[in-house]
């Protein structure tokens, strides 16, 4: 079973958080500027998570952001993903892992996706419908759908770049 690491630099930063923590992630296709959206619009950056002008991804695995936002008495972390779909992936699950700890983790999920809403999008999304019955499946109960909603995150679709 493949295992994902915690940076020892993000394990110290998350254990001097005092407060309640929230956390904000992204996910989506590879560069469809999951991280400049964050920067921009989350983290009110012209810079903060990396960008780049070429085909490469920039991001690998999760990054968090080393500091967080006080809403509050709430710190919310900001988490931005590894794109789905990148031409380099050499393990086909590598994907479905990283967009479910993105979910998992999330107090509010985004997804970013760009252009009209496609096959490939809806695919990516009935991912967090089978991930809730894939829970439900590993428990010895079954819980109602309200009881779901206070596990699962607060879900936002960003569309960008959509013209009818």
């Amino acid at each position: 079973m493949l295992a994902y690491n915690l940076a020892e630099e993000a394990a110290k930063m998350i254990k001097t958080i005092t407060n309640p923590i929230a956390i904000v992630s992204v996910a989506g296709l590879y560069r469809t500027g999951k991280s400049y959206l964050l920067n921009r619009i989350v983290l009110n950056r012209s810079n903060g998570f990396g960008v780049g002008p070429t085909v490469n991804p920039c991001t690998k695995g999760m990054w968090v952001w080393g500091t967080p936002i006080n809403v509050g008495k709430t710190s919310v972390l900001i988490v931005d993903s590894e794109g789905t779909g990148a031409l380099n992936d050499s393990d086909v699950n590598h994907d479905t892992r990283i967009f479910a700890l993105a979910v998992l983790l999330a107090s509010s999920f985004v997804y970013n996706s760009v252009g009209a809403i496609d096959e490939g999008a809806l695919e990516s999304l009935s991912f967090v419908v089978n991930l809730t019955k894939f829970i439900q499946m590993r428990s010895n109960e079954e819980p109602d759908s309200e009881e779901y909603g206070e596990f699962m995150p607060q879900f936002f679709w960003v569309l960008r770049d959509f013209s009818l």
